[in-house]
């Protein structure tokens, strides 16, 4: 129930089971730097944090791949990257609750090179652009989903960026034009919205077997204020 790659949220069936064995390292040779590689879940991320605060060395830098994983897990992540004040680079892939939570922590996030970074959803998805009427869901998955929006929200207040970056690819008018999993944004957009990041190179959309698994959204100043003022209407709905 607690993962973004759920079928009733997620359009990424199954990213979770194609993730890497967790490893968490910090190399001798960069002291400073952790390394994150594998899903996101309470374990791994209790691990992180056991990882950061037992190491000789101050951990100043992130570096982390992970199709995503449980969401309250990745919030609890990006919390830590955020008190930390890390820098985040991106080796191969950040997506799901790694591109909610993580990437949107740091004041300072390096995408590599054919690196992939990927939204598809987040906690608003089901309450204001779901396929189905949220009175459908049971009283369990309603209250898990109200909880997972209040700690959403709370992060994103917290960390500074505009908890719409998680379903803007999802709202009317964008969500027809995409075919492909996930989505992310230009880099104008990314910085509008409250993000920091550099990319080595342009944004990577392929996966390694050369399909097409990230659309960028391109949108002028004037269209994503169109949309964030609908996303705000939306809101107020509730």
């Amino acid at each position: 129930m607690r993962y973004l790659l759920l079928a009733m949220l997620l359009t990424l069936t199954g990213c979770a089971s194609k993730q890497p064995l967790f490893s968490l390292v910090i190399d001798p040779l960069l002291p400073n730097t952790i390394n994150y590689n594998g899903e996101i879940n309470p374990d791994n991320v209790a691990a992180f944090e056991q990882g950061i605060a037992n190491s000789s060395t101050q951990i100043t830098s992130l570096v982390i791949t992970s199709g995503g994983g449980d969401v309250f897990a990745g919030i609890r992540l990006g919390e830590l990257v955020y008190r930390h004040k890390l820098k985040v680079t991106v080796d191969k892939v950040c997506a799901s609750s790694c591109a909610n939570y993580v990437v949107t922590a740091s004041d300072d996030v390096t995408i590599k090179q054919d690196a992939l970074i990927g939204w598809h959803g987040g906690a608003l998805q089901p309450l204001l652009y779901g396929s189905e009427d949220l009175s459908k869901y049971s009283k369990t998955m309603v209250e898990y989903i109200l909880q997972w929006e209040q700690a959403e929200r709370v992060f994103f207040d917290k960390v500074k960026v505009n908890q719409a970056v998680t379903v803007l690819g999802m709202m009317p008018g964008l969500k027809d034009k995409r075919n492909t999993p996930l989505y992310s944004y230009d880099q104008q957009t990314l910085k509008a919205l409250g993000l920091h990041i550099t990319f080595e190179d342009k944004q990577a959309t392929l996966s390694k077997t050369g399909e097409e698994i990230v659309q960028i959204f391109s949108l002028s100043p004037e269209v994503l204020d169109t949309l964030l003022m609908q996303h705000v209407q939306r809101l107020q709905q509730l």
